[in-house]
C-alpha cells in the first residue's frame, strides 16, 4: 500500500465521519440512551470496560473466568490472542509481546501494569518474569493496541496491557476468596490462593501464588558454531559448539496486597522469579542448573477523593528490580582474550588465555525506581473535562557485582571485577519528568472527542512533546466509528545504555528515544450487546529504532520503519449455548537504515495472524472449547542468509466441568495436538536452528470458590 494512499484514506474517511451527523428521531432516542450510559460507564464501567467498543482507543477485554473455562494458563497464553500481538524471545529466553510488528528485538514497546501499577523492569525495560503469572489471579485483562492509551505520564509506545485482579470488587462484581491447583507437562506445578477481607471502611484482598516446573527445551548448536565468540587471527572457539538441551526451567513466588481505606489506597507485589540460563548469556548452551533471577518488589501509596466538580488523584510508589545471573559463561577449553592491559601510548594489550575449565561468572545489577504523581481533574465546564499533572521520576542502580573466572591465569575460581572491569555501569541514574494535559470534549451526544499530550524532559535525551487526539462518532447504536491520532516514545533500557565490557552487548548514553506516530481507524458493528465486529487500520512512523547484533554488539539507532495493517475482531455466537471469538491481523511496512538509505521490507515479523476460540457448553455444568492459532513466516534480516522463520499453525483443546453446588471446577486442556514446530527466530551469528518451543503438552487445574 501507498503511503500517500494510506494518508488520503485516513483524511477523507475522517471528513466522512464528522460530516455524517444527520440523524432521525428514533436514532436521536437510542443515542441519548448510549450517553446516559456511558454517564454510567465513566463512574462504573470505567473499571471493568464493559463497554469498550465506546472508548477512544483500539482496546480488547479478555475476562478471567471465561480464559480458565478455555484453558489458558498464564498471561502469555493469554496475550497470544490477542490481535496484532506475537511472541518472541532471546538468549536469556527473556520473553516479550511485539504488537503490531513493532522492532521484535527490543523490549518497552509494551507497557505491563497490574491494577494500574507500571511493573515493567528497568534492566531490560521488559516483563518477562510477569508472563507466567497464573489466569487464576487474574480477573480481567485489558489491551490496548497503539501508542494512543496513555496522557498520564506514561509513554506506551506501541500498546499497554492492564491486569485486574481480584482486588477490584463492587456492587454486582464482587470477587471470591479462592483455591488453585495445577499440574501439567515438565512436571509443572502450582498452588495458590486469593483471600478478601472487608469491612465498612476497609477492603483488603492478599493473593499468593507458587509454581515451577522442570522444563528443557532442544537447542543447538549454540552460537559458538557461528563464531560469536571467535575473533578471526586471535582464537577461533567454532569447535567447542554445542547441541543439547536448554534449560528453561521455572521456579517463582509472589505474594500481592492490595488495600483501601476510605479515600486511600496501598497497593503492593513481592514476586521472587528464577528461571534457567536458557540458551546462555554469552550464546553457549549452558549447565542444567545455571540461572537467571528477575525479581520484582513495588509499593504503591495512593490518594484520591473528589471536591465537588475536583477530583485529586496522587499517587507515590517505590520499585525495585534486578538482573542477577550466575552460570556457565563458556565451555570447557574456551580460549578468551585476558584483562585488557593499557600502554602509555593508550593502545591495549590483549592475550588470548585458555580456560581449560569453562568460564564462570555472577552477575548483579539491583535497580531503584521512585515516582510520584499528581493530577487534578475539573469537571465543572459544560461538555468538558479536564485533566492535568505531573509524573516524577527517578531511576538508579543501587548495587552492582561483577564477578568472573581469573581473566589472566584462566583458572575457575571466581574473581572480583566489580571495580576493575565491571560488566554494568554501576553509579547509572535517570531523573524524568512529565507534564500532562487532557481534555475530554462531549461535542454532541453523538460525537465526542479527547485529545491531550505529555511533555517530557530527561537527564539525556528528550522525547519533548508528545500530542494524542481521539474521535469517537456513534452513528446509532449499531455503528461506531473512531479515528485517532498519537505519538509516543520508548527511551532507552538499562541494557541498551548501560551495559560495558560485555562481548555480546555494549551500551551507550547516546541513543536517541524511539518514536512512533500513530494514525488509527476503527468501525464496529454492534449485532446485540454481546456480538460486534470490529475493524482497524493502522499506519504507524517509527523512529531511531534501537538495535544491536552479534557482529556489532553496541546498541545503536539503527532503523526508520514505516509500518502499516488491518485487524478485524469478531465476538459472538452461533447458538444460544456457545461463544465464538476470531481476529485476523495484517501487518506490512519497510524500514531505512539511517547510515547507509538502503531500504528493506519489514523483518521478523508475521504478516498474517488468525487466532480464534469456541466455547460450547455441553449443559450448565460441562464445556468443550478449543483454540486455533495460525502465525505465518517471517522474512529475515539482509545479512542473515538463513531461510525464513516458519510459520505454524497450532491447536489446543479443552474440557470443563463446574460443580455449581459446590463452587469448584476442573479443567483438562491439551495444548498444540498434532505436536506442531513452533520456533521464535534468533539474531543472526547465534542459534543457527532458532529458538524451538514446547511440542504437545497437557494442564489439568482445579479451582475451588468459597
Amino acid at each position: 500500500m501507498n503511503h500517500k494512499f494510506f494518508w488520503n484514506l485516513f483524511t477523507s474517511v475522517l471528513v466522512f465521519f464528522i460530516s455524517s451527523t444527520s440523524l432521525n428521531a428514533q436514532s436521536n432516542s437510542i443515542l441519548n440512551s448510549i450517553t446516559n450510559d456511558m454517564d454510567r460507564f465513566n463512574s462504573v464501567a470505567t473499571i471493568t470496560k464493559q463497554n469498550e467498543q465506546y472508548q477512544p482507543y483500539i482496546i480488547s477485554v479478555f475476562q478471567g473466568k471465561e480464559l480458565e473455562k478455555l484453558g489458558i494458563s498464564n498471561l502469555k497464553e493469554a496475550l497470544t490472542l490477542v490481535p496484532g500481538v506475537d511472541m518472541t524471545t532471546d538468549n536469556f529466553n527473556n520473553q516479550t509481546s511485539i504488537f503490531r510488528g513493532s522492532n521484535s528485538l527490543a523490549y518497552g514497546q509494551t507497557k505491563l501494569f497490574i491494577d494500574d501499577v507500571l511493573v515493567n523492569n528497568l534492566f531490560f525495560d521488559a516483563y518477562s518474569e510477569y508472563l507466567v503469572m497464573p489466569i487464576e489471579l487474574i480477573k480481567r485483562i485489558e489491551v490496548v493496541r497503539g501508542p494512543g492509551s496513555k496522557t498520564n505520564g506514561v509513554n506506551a509506545y506501541a500498546g499497554s496491557i492492564n491486569i485486574i485482579t481480584y482486588a477490584e470488587d463492587f456492587k454486582g462484581f464482587e470477587s471470591k476468596d479462592k483455591l488453585i491447583f495445577k499440574y501439567g507437562s515438565y512436571d509443572y506445578r502450582m498452588g495458590g490462593f486469593i483471600k478478601k477481607f472487608k469491612t465498612e471502611k476497609l477492603d483488603a484482598m492478599v493473593d499468593f501464588y507458587y509454581q515451577q516446573d522442570n522444563k528443557s527445551l532442544y537447542a543447538g548448536p549454540d552460537g559458538y558454531s557461528q563464531g560469536s565468540m571467535s575473533i578471526p587471527g586471535l582464537y577461533d572457539n567454532t569447535g567447542l559448539s554445542q547441541t543439547g538441551d536448554a534449560p528453561v526451567w521455572l521456579k517463582d513466588y509472589s505474594l500481592g496486597l492490595n488495600l483501601k481505606y476510605e479515600d486511600f489506597s496501598l497497593k503492593g507485589r513481592i514476586l521472587e522469579h528464577s528461571q534457567g540460563s536458557a540458551y546462555g548469556i554469552n550464546l553457549s548452551l549452558p549447565k542444567d542448573d545455571d540461572r537467571l533471577k528477575l525479581p520484582s518488589y513495588y509499593l504503591e501509596l495512593g490518594y484520591e477523593k473528589d471536591f465537588g466538580n475536583y477530583n485529586i488523584d496522587i499517587k507515590a510508589g517505590v520499585k525495585y528490580d534486578s538482573f542477577d545471573s550466575k552460570a556457565k559463561l563458556g565451555p570447557d577449553g574456551v580460549n578468551f582474550m585476558d584483562y585488557p592491559v593499557f600502554i602509555n601510548s593508550g593502545a591495549t594489550i590483549i592475550n588470548p588465555v585458555t580456560f581449560p575449565d569453562g568460564i564462570y561468572g555472577e552477575h548483579l545489577a539491583k535497580q531503584r525506581t521512585l515516582y510520584q504523581s499528581s493530577y487534578l481533574t475539573y469537571s465543572g465546564f459544560e461538555q468538558h473535562i479536564i485533566t492535568t499533572g505531573y509524573r516524577l521520576i527517578r531511576e538508579e542502580t543501587i548495587d552492582m557485582v561483577s564477578k568472573l573466572s581469573n581473566w589472566t591465569t584462566g583458572d575457575v575460581a571466581l574473581v572480583d571485577y566489580t571495580d576493575t572491569f565491571p560488566f554494568f555501569d554501576e553509579n547509572a541514574k535517570r531523573n524524568i519528568q512529565i507534564f500532562s494535559l487532557q481534555d475530554e470534549f462531549q461535542y454532541k451526544n453523538n460525537l465526542s472527542f479527547i485529545y491531550g499530550f505529555n511533555y517530557e524532559q530527561t537527564s539525556y535525551k528528550d522525547a519533548g512533546f508528545e500530542p494524542r487526539i481521539s474521535m469517537v462518532y456513534q452513528q446509532d447504536s449499531e455503528n461506531i466509528y473512531k479515528a485517532i491520532y498519537s505519538r509516543a516514545h520508548r527511551n532507552p533500557s538499562w541494557q541498551e545504555m548501560f551495559t560495558a565490557n560485555n562481548a555480546a552487548r555494549t551500551g551507550s548514553t547516546d541513543l536517541e528515544p524511539e518514536k512512533v506516530d500513530a494514525f488509527e481507524l476503527a468501525y464496529i458493528k454492534k449485532f446485540s450487546m454481546d456480538k460486534y465486529l470490529q475493524t482497524n487500520l493502522f499506519y504507524l512512523q517509527n523512529k531511531n529504532q534501537i538495535y544491536n547484533s552479534a557482529t556489532d554488539p553496541m546498541y545503536r539507532n539503527v532503523l526508520d520503519t514505516d509500518i502499516y495493517g488491518l485487524e478485524l475482531e469478531y465476538t459472538g455466537y452461533i447458538t444460544a449455548s456457545d461463544k465464538l471469538y476470531l481476529n485476523y491481523s495484517y501487518v506490512t511496512g519497510d524500514s531505512k537504515v539511517k547510515t547507509t538509505g538502503v531500504e528493506t521490507d519489514l523483518t521478523n515479523v508475521a504478516h498474517h495472524l488468525v487466532k480464534g476460540y469456541y466455547i460450547y457448553n455441553l449443559d450448565d455444568d460441562l464445556s468443550l472449547s478449543g483454540i486455533l492459532k495460525y502465525v505465518s513466516s517471517k522474512d529475515r534480516i539482509l545479512e542473515d542468509t538463513r531461510k525464513k522463520v516458519p510459520g505454524y499453525t497450532t491447536l489446543d483443546a479443552t474440557l470443563n466441568y463446574k460443580n455449581h453446588k459446590y463452587d469448584y471446577d476442573i479443567t483438562f486442556s491439551i495444548k498444540n495436538i498434532f505436536d506442531t514446530n513452533v520456533v521464535y527466530p534468533s539474531t543472526a551469528n547465534t542459534y543457527i536452528e532458532d529458538y524451538a518451543q514446547e511440542g504437545r503438552t497437557f494442564l489439568v487445574s482445579i479451582r475451588k470458590e468459597f
